[in-house]
């Protein structure tokens, strides 16, 4: 899996529908905007915040030798270079204004297509050229809707143990957009992806929120957020038999991320039976969902008998006690 949040939605864009058995799973030119957002505000474009991209992924290390990209203006070809151990070719050319990237790689205009030449070599298919363009059908595409995160500080302080949902505003509704969400640890490395586009919880430009679900992220740890949408060019199929070749336009806004400490186990004490009743405290953390579950012998399943995200962290529990009725109960953390 690919830390770069670009790298990740390149490879589930495309490699779920590559053929097998070629050098070149997939290859690509991508322009895009990289936001942050580090409040509820909403985010602001980082230095050297728009790019231009083009890639190839390999089916295995090395597989591919070389690669090149020309656009077709005055812009020099560019050399893509190996990464990720050989299963990566990549060239990379960040601009401090959309003006600058445009000029340098333009899009095109209804009026005039910019082609970008790809040339691939690899080890046993030889070489083979293709002609990209961020058009779909006769009209180029346009950079979607920025991702707003809108419960910011919510995703704060997760409490790991439950489900989380994230919300962001409204990304323009288009169901052909791509969009992925990908969680980052400090160093890189991904610890939770939305679906790949078009499985089933894929998420697309109508999606507003979606839930982590408990048990996914790590407690107490500080991570990074991406929220990724991309408007894709038309697929090239042909020039490369068994490959796929895609332009987009994409933007991404990186925003913190962090969840509580571990909670503290739930400590469950009987306090006695009373007049026919008996009574149960579970004591754990403030605002933490908590169960407490019962089973008439430890052969039989245990049965909920209350759910609790209790302020104060304790909770009672009764109910009617008697021979025919005696019960063993538990406690237990999250959802």
């Amino acid at each position: 899996m690919k830390s770069h949040p670009f790298y990740w939605l390149l490879f589930i864009m495309v490699g779920t529908f590559s053929a097998k058995g070629v050098d070149a799973d997939f290859y690509g030119v991508i322009k895009w905007q990289q936001f942050y957002q580090t409040n509820s505000s909403a985010p602001v474009i980082g230095s050297n915040g728009y790019t231009f991209q083009s890639f190839v992924y390999a089916s295995t290390n090395y597989a591919v030798t070389n690669a090149t990209v020309k656009p077709s203006n005055s812009t020099p070809l560019r050399t893509l270079v190996p990464e990720q151990n050989g299963s990566v070719l990549n060239f990379e050319e960040a601009f401090t204004t959309q003006a600058a990237l445009d000029t340098t790689y333009p899009a095109g205009t209804a009026f005039s297509q910019v082609n970008y030449s790809m040339v691939i070599q690899s080890v046993n298919d030889g070489t083979h050229s293709a002609n990209l363009s961020f058009f779909l059908l006769f009209l180029p595409v346009s950079y979607p809707t920025t991702p707003v995160i809108t419960n910011w500080p919510a995703a704060q302080s997760i409490d790991a143990t439950s489900d989380f949902t994230l919300l962001w505003a409204n990304l323009g509704g288009s169901t052909l957009a791509i969009v992925q969400l990908l969680i980052l640890d400090t160093a890189s490395n991904a610890v939770f992806a939305s679906p790949a586009p078009f499985q089933t919880g894929a998420l697309n430009g109508a999606s507003n929120q979606y839930t982590i679900p408990a048990m996914t992220l790590p407690s107490g740890t500080s991570l990074i957020g991406h929220l990724t949408i991309a408007n894709p060019g038309k697929p090239e199929t042909n020039s490369y038999p068994g490959s796929v070749g895609v332009p987009a336009l994409a933007k991404d806004t990186y925003f913190s991320m962090k969840t509580r400490p571990a909670p503290a186990a739930p400590v469950l004490n009987v306090r006695g039976a009373t007049n026919g009743i008996m009574r149960v405290r579970l004591t754990g953390e403030t605002n933490r969902v908590y169960h407490i579950e019962a089973t008439a012998s430890f052969q039989s399943v245990w049965t909920n008998v209350l759910t609790t995200n209790s302020v104060s962290g304790v909770v009672d529990y009764s109910e009617p006690f008697g021979p025919a009725n005696r019960r063993f109960y538990r406690g237990r953390l999250g959802q």
